[in-house]
């Protein structure tokens, strides 16, 4: 059995290439959720059909059988399927544009930046702190919300993470407390909106039509908090690992600020290596034969990104950390951001955030690691990441 969640980078990573040199899966002796480890396998199931996310599963184990949390929760993309899942992604689609996104670079690049000078002006301090609201900036400008609420923002966003996993009776209690709260003030920003219209994709949902079809106003307030949701700690935790595997490969670093083409191909070689999620929860809801075994209806899959991303054989040196290796094309395909009709629907924006904030680390040539990387504590909310990052400037 592999613990997928809690170990540190380098842990994690030869945990499973013990698991893979032992068979393509393995099955969890608590969970039952059978992990797959090969590229070609998880690359086919991401898009089989037959395949389906966890849905309420989680929360009926927890015993969450109603309340506003379930009802927020059950009315996400993320836990449907099929014609709902499909309607949903297609008007959010034509709001959250490359060209909405792209607008926010500057965004991006001002709070990491922002945030590093005061770093440097200390002399060093913990990255991980210092660069936590970047992603929430973000997203609050993209949806027009005033920059003096990024931080209960935030906070909101933390208590809610969780749930997308299990949760304890203190987390539920907070997660319950922060949808009511997160609601009421989104339902509120939508209705100014509604009225006054802004340049902001509350405003670009509002106005997404797909033959005729719109969002709901409730449908589009709960839309905003599961983009807010999904995207604050996903991509929080992704900077953490990005910024680490940058640290400890200072010559790579040097490669990234001499030659800023690098920049793209970097952040996704960070992906790559070091992903924040390293597997993602299926469910099979037909007979599936793959991989030499047969999975039965209502089995529990896991999509191992973090051992396909690695797999020798497929990746030339695998666990060598290469800035370049994404300027070569016709490559395999990173799976990190899934595949198919679950393709992260912001992966656009979580790839532009990282790519300002590895800009701005990677132009300081002062900034180093202040401990032993390999002994750093990792924190898991939604995705894994270290739980500091200290670091001398």
């Amino acid at each position: 059995m592999v613990d997928l969640i809690s170990p540190n980078g380098d842990e994690l990573h030869r945990l499973l290439r013990v698991a893979a040199d032992m068979g393509p899966f393995f099955v969890d002796g608590m969970t039952g959720a059978t992990s797959f480890l090969r590229h070609a396998d998880v690359s086919a199931l991401a898009r089989d059909e037959r395949v389906m996310g966890v849905g309420l599963t989680f929360f009926d184990l927890m015993g969450i059988l109603e309340g506003p949390l379930r009802e927020w929760y059950s009315g996400l993309m993320f836990t449907n399927e099929g014609p709902a899942h499909d309607r949903l992604r297609k008007l959010v689609s034509r709001a959250f544009s490359p060209r909405s996104v792209e607008a926010l670079r500057g965004v991006a690049a001002q709070n990491a930046n922002d945030r590093l000078d005061d770093v440097e002006a200390a002399g060093g301090g913990d990255l991980s702190e210092a660069l936590a609201l970047v992603a929430m900036h973000v997203m609050c400008a993209l949806l027009g919300v005033p920059s003096e609420d990024v931080k209960i923002f935030g906070a909101w966003a933390d208590a809610l993470s969780p749930t997308f996993g299990f949760m304890d009776e203190s987390q539920i209690a907070a997660a319950t407390s922060a949808i009511g709260e997160l609601l009421s003030y989104v339902e509120d920003l939508a209705e100014r909106r509604r009225t006054d219209p802004a340049n902001d994709l509350i405003t670009a949902l509002y106005a997404a039509e797909d033959e005729g079809d719109r969002l709901s106003h409730r449908e589009l307030v709960e839309m905003v908090a599961n983009l807010l949701v999904g995207g604050h700690d996903t991509t929080t935790s992704q900077i953490g690992c990005s910024v680490l595997t940058l640290l400890r490969h200072p010559d790579q670093m040097k490669r990234v600020r001499e030659d800023p083409d690098l920049l793209q191909s970097a952040v996704e070689e960070t992906i790559r290596v070091e992903p924040s999620i390293p597997a993602v929860p299926r469910t099979a809801i037909a007979e599936i034969d793959i991989a030499g075994t047969t999975l039965a209806p209502g089995s529990m899959i896991m999509l191992c990104t973090a051992a396909a991303n690695r797999e020798p054989g497929v990746w030339d040196e695998p666990d060598t950390f290469n800035v370049s290796r994404f300027t070569v094309k016709g490559g395999p395909a990173l799976l990190t951001f899934g595949a198919g009709a679950h393709f992260c629907l912001g992966a656009a924006l979580a790839r532009m955030t990282l790519q300002e904030t590895v800009r701005a680390v990677a132009a300081r040539d002062n900034i180093s690691l202040a401990e032993d990387p390999a002994t750093l504590p990792w924190r898991v909310v939604l995705g894994r990441s270290p739980a500091r990052l200290p670091v001398t400037a």
